[in-house]
């Protein structure tokens, strides 16, 4: 400036906005959240659906980690990205109180949180159901679900919708059972289905008499996966294992086939499965049955369909001289090098899969691990606590 004048032509790029845009869409929420201050072009860039977007498919390919939720003394989000902690926590002991809390999935950067899971709703019980950003520390409470007395929340779901670009949160509730009066040894029951709509900020309740099959268990894990949640299930008359998955779209239940392998039979299944995304196909990482140490990576090539089933991959994670027993709790990173575990104590291990080093972390797991990345997508046009 030749008259030595200083202002926003100081600052000005001399880029066109196409070339700031790009730039700003590879930088880290922190950071963007800050240059919000610097000039009003860059906050209308950042806080606009469309460049929201873009950051959540630049820099959110890039920024895959996983949140570690620590549910029992102390109460907080705190993310992983490879083998490093960053900065993004949060605490969440005013949410809870005294209830221990449950995390129950996330996706583009968004976390669905419970008070509780697994619990007949009595008049004195309330459930409360939160989405958060840790990466903006927004934080919305929704509004609470329609329930009778006695009702047993089974599971929760949370997804995303493409569809309609809407987020929604599903409640699977075990209704009151009843006898059939024609065969006195058959009992009848329903499935209540809660669906909340982030669009229209309201629930939609549904009922499933007599279903053919149930939900048994949320698997540990990825549940969310191309615009459906998973869980565990089986058919109840021929007592068939198999993963049932909530459309979000549709909102209805379909069934999903498990892999034709004798280690999917077992009773307890899917207390060794692990759901993961694996080079953008549903997969699962399940132990060996023989052999305590190796876990198997099975990708079903073609969502859907049964026979895509295939076993990708076999993992030997290395004896220890301490003979420490690791369970998986996380996906691959890395172009799928990198597979998370946790020990015998709760400690956080990485292991790669090509050096075969594993690394240590000193955080203990006290809670739930879910795969996360950062995003702008914002609460703020819904009331924020």
């Amino acid at each position: 400036n030749k008259d030595g004048e200083k202002g926003e032509d100081c600052t000005k790029f001399s880029s066109s906005d196409d070339i700031e845009i790009d730039i700003l869409s590879r930088l880290s929420v922190k950071s963007l959240l800050r240059f919000k201050c610097v000039k009003k072009s860059w906050r209308s860039f950042i806080e606009d659906p469309v460049f929201i977007a873009m950051h959540l498919d630049y820099y959110g390919k890039s920024s895959v980690g996983f949140l570690l939720y620590g549910s029992r003394r102390y109460k907080y989000i705190k993310q992983y990205l490879n083998c490093s902690s960053i900065d993004v926590s949060m605490s969440i002991k005013i949410l809870f109180g005294e209830s221990p809390g449950y995390m129950i999935g996330s996706t583009n950067g968004l976390v669905c949180l419970s008070n509780n899971l697994y619990f007949f709703l009595k008049e004195d019980k309330r459930l409360s159901i939160y989405i958060c950003n840790p990466s903006t520390r927004e934080i919305l409470e929704l509004p609470e679900c329609h329930h009778a007395y006695n009702d047993f929340v089974l599971s929760i779901g949370f997804g995303f919708c493409p569809k309609f670009n809407d987020y929604k949160v599903v409640v699977v509730k075990l209704l009151d059972s009843v006898v059939n009066v024609r065969d006195p040894n058959c009992c009848l029951f329903s499935l209540g289905v809660e669906v909340y709509s982030w669009n229209r900020n309201s629930w939609r309740s549904t009922k499933i008499v007599n279903p053919r099959s149930v939900l048994t268990t949320s698997f540990q894990g990825k549940g969310y996966f191309n615009g459906a949640f998973h869980w565990g299930g089986r058919d109840l008359k021929s007592s068939k294992r198999m993963i049932m998955s909530f459309q979000f779209d549709e909102e209805v239940f379909r069934e999903l086939n498990l892999p034709n392998h004798p280690d999917f039979q077992e009773e307890n299944y899917f207390l060794n499965a692990l759901i993961i995304e694996y080079q953008n196909s549903f997969s699962l990482i399940i132990k060996q049955k023989v052999n305590m140490h190796v876990y198997d990576l099975w990708v079903m090539k073609e969502y859907g369909v049964s026979d895509s089933w295939i076993k990708q991959l076999t993992i030997e994670v290395p004896v220890l001289e301490d003979r420490l027993m690791f369970r998986p709790v996380m996906s691959f990173e890395n172009n799928g090098e990198l597979l998370v575990l946790s020990d015998w104590y709760g400690r956080i291990v990485w292991y790669n899969t090509k050096t075969k080093q594993i690394e240590r972390s000193k955080e203990v797991l006290r809670g739930r691990s879910i795969r996360y990345k950062e995003s702008l997508v914002s609460l703020s046009r819904k009331k924020v606590v």
